[in-house]
């Protein structure tokens, strides 16, 4: 391959995957974190309120003080479908004082107008603790 060839290839390299990586909205997203917690049964509480603007979720994290305390997180992106995880603590690592642990559970949720993530726990009143990673540009 000639010289100037590679040159060329090496230019649209440099210039087209930074364009290409900008048009993620993850990328310039100004990070933030947030916390709740329920201790009620059959309780519903937001994890991150109502925003208006694009960014993204990376994860979220979960504390669970008991087995029978499955969360579900609740995602609504855009104003559009509700999306559910179920977090169950049965598969949850047990910290050094007995509570369960889910770890980050990563995810790369993108949104362009606006995200709702709530929590909502069953009949059990144990305590839950959540967090989510997110941020918006």
């Amino acid at each position: 391959m000639k010289v100037c060839c590679k040159f060329l290839v090496a230019a649209v390299i440099v210039f087209i995957v930074p364009a290409a990586a900008g048009a993620s909205v993850g990328g310039n997203a100004i990070p933030k974190y947030s916390y709740a917690q329920i201790f009620a049964g059959s309780s519903t509480i937001d994890l991150v309120p109502s925003t208006n603007g694009s960014g993204n979720v990376w994860g979220t994290r979960c504390i669970i003080s008991n087995t029978n305390d499955a969360v579900d997180i609740k995602f609504t992106v855009d104003g559009g479908t509700v999306r559910t995880i179920t977090l169950d603590p049965l598969y949850f690592e047990q910290d050094a004082i007995g509570q369960l642990v889910s770890g980050w559970v990563p995810m790369d949720i993108a949104f362009s107008t606006s995200i709702h993530i709530q929590m909502h726990n069953g009949a059990t009143t144990g305590t839950i603790n959540c967090w989510a990673s997110w941020g918006t540009n």
